[in-house]
């Protein structure tokens, strides 16, 4: 497995929403428990500036893992993970681009 070793730009984000079971009653009471045993899995939003050369290495990355399969990742002040890439942007300006992309966590 391949790792991705390119640093996002510090305004990225992490999403949380943890996977749940939610049981409701008619008195207004719930019960919740956790769907599976990896139900809190990490989502990011990457930003990466740059040439276009450091942008075309990262699009090439993202491509050559074509959305399923998996790559190492460490996020910053994280601990490492294995993750996919379903979708990112590309903008180009003259020799100066940005990449943005959801990077989401995958149990495998």
């Amino acid at each position: 497995m391949k790792e991705f070793k390119w640093m996002p730009q510090w305004n990225m984000k992490r999403k949380t929403k943890p996977n749940v079971n939610v049981v409701s009653f008619g008195d207004g009471y719930e019960q919740r428990s956790p769907k599976g045993i990896h139900n809190d899995l990490r989502t990011y939003d990457v930003v990466f500036k740059g040439v276009n050369a450091y942008i075309n290495a990262i699009d090439a990355f993202l491509t050559l893992h074509n959305a399923y399969q998996a790559f190492l990742w460490t996020p910053p002040y994280s601990r490492a993970g294995k993750f996919k890439c379903e979708a990112w942007d590309v903008e180009m300006a003259e020799g100066f681009a940005t990449l943005t992309a959801t990077f989401q966590e995958v149990v495998e």
